[in-house]
């Protein structure tokens, strides 16, 4: 609860990050669990983006948790890709798990929202809304694809850096 009151509230510089660096420390971070879980992660080229690194890799490691929380019976995969969208790199995190219904899109990023009992999934409900919270602080937004039926696909933006106005990721 107290990390999530702080986002926004301390102020750090932002800096150019690169986003595959960020995406990597936050599998680093949940390697026990991936490996309990034979999960794999495939990302394409990430770009750089500013911002402020240990909010950035929570919001990666949050999402990734999610995917190997809430799996289904294969081994969780992860795939994590990016395009440019006008000024903004436009992120897609997905993954094989039980996914979300859509009647469920906006719910879940309300802190203390949850939709299983906590016996099944352990977890204080905080997650996807300190995800929101953080993507939002560095000027993005997020929400759930609803389209996808197997798994969940998350898709989120961050602003490309003034240098970037040519790059399609």
């Amino acid at each position: 609860m107290l990390a999530f009151s702080r986002v926004g509230r301390t102020a750090h510089r932002r800096e150019p990050v690169s986003c595959a660096i960020l995406l990597a420390q936050a599998w680093a971070n949940l390697a026990t669990e991936a490996r309990r879980t034979h999960a794999t992660i495939e990302a394409g080229e990430l770009p750089t983006v500013l911002g402020e690194a240990t909010l950035l890799t929570a919001a990666f490691q949050n999402l990734i948790s999610n995917a190997l929380k809430f799996r289904g019976d294969e081994p969780p995969r992860v795939a994590v890709s990016v395009r440019r969208d006008g000024d903004d790199w436009l992120f897609s995190l997905s993954d094989n798990g039980i996914g979300i219904e859509p009647e469920y899109a906006d719910r879940i990023f309300v802190i203390f929202q949850r939709l299983h009992d906590k016996a099944t999934y352990p977890g204080t409900g905080i997650g996807l809304a300190m995800v929101k919270k953080i993507i939002e602080y560095h000027g993005g937004r997020i929400w759930l694809d609803t389209t996808v039926t197997t798994g969940a696909r998350f898709w989120f933006t961050l602003p490309a850096l003034p240098e970037d106005e040519n790059a399609d990721g």
